[in-house]
């Protein structure tokens, strides 16, 4: 039970008061000022009021919460991205909170004058509003690197180098030539031993008048 009381768990239960506290609190400011209804615009007022009221509640244990991280009582420690996501929600912070400050202490301007200066009351409830939307936006992008430093999937996704592929780092192969085709010998016509001439063997005379003469 002791460990739901300590700083990063209180942390969690109240910074997000600032965010809805200001929501709900536009919407009777809202009809206050529009409607001239003073009860309205009071209890739009004390709401805002009591959200900037909470701011150093949120601060400072967000102060200690980050002292835990540091001392090593809180287990598991951060990693790198945490670490980097917790100096940008601490510096976020610093830069929100003087913001709500500032809402609240108009509201409480605001809710005095509503007393003395009703018509006054109403055109300061504007400024109130419109501190309390930017109160609420600031509150929601610090919230987001405050998400960061535990949730690893609200951290960007790396976007992943491209491979160069074969065919974009080296150069295209030049195209190899067709080998020409090599002219055949020109066929000489070969000449058989008989006909030619001076291979040719003459014939014998014709010996039927020495044969007759040998008788």
């Amino acid at each position: 039970m002791a460990s739901l009381f300590t700083p990063a768990h209180l942390h969690l239960a109240i910074n997000h008061v600032p965010i809805i506290g200001l929501a709900v609190a536009c919407l009777p400011i809202l009809i206050g000022v529009l409607f001239k209804g003073r009860s309205a615009l009071a209890s739009g007022l004390l709401a805002v009021i009591l959200c900037a009221g909470t701011m150093p509640a949120i601060m400072e244990t967000g102060e200690a919460a980050q002292e835990s991280f540091a001392d090593g009582s809180i287990e598991p420690g951060m990693d790198a991205p945490g670490k980097a996501a917790f100096r940008e929600h601490s510096g976020r912070a610093k830069f929100t909170a003087p913001v709500v400050y500032a809402t609240g202490l108009l509201a409480v301007i605001a809710l005095l004058a509503l007393i003395k200066f009703p018509r006054e009351a109403g055109v300061i409830g504007w400024a109130v509003m419109i501190g309390a939307l930017l109160s609420i936006t600031l509150s929601i992008w610090t919230a987001e690197a405050g998400g960061r430093i535990r949730h690893t999937e609200f951290r960007p996704v790396p976007k992943a180098t491209a491979t160069p592929s074969p065919t974009e780092s080296s150069p295209a192969p030049s195209p190899i030539p067709a080998p020409s085709p090599t002219p055949l010998p020109s066929a000489t016509p070969m000449t058989s031993p008989a006909s030619s001439p001076s291979n040719a063997t003459p014939a014998p005379a014709d010996a039927g008048p020495a044969e007759s003469g040998n008788r």
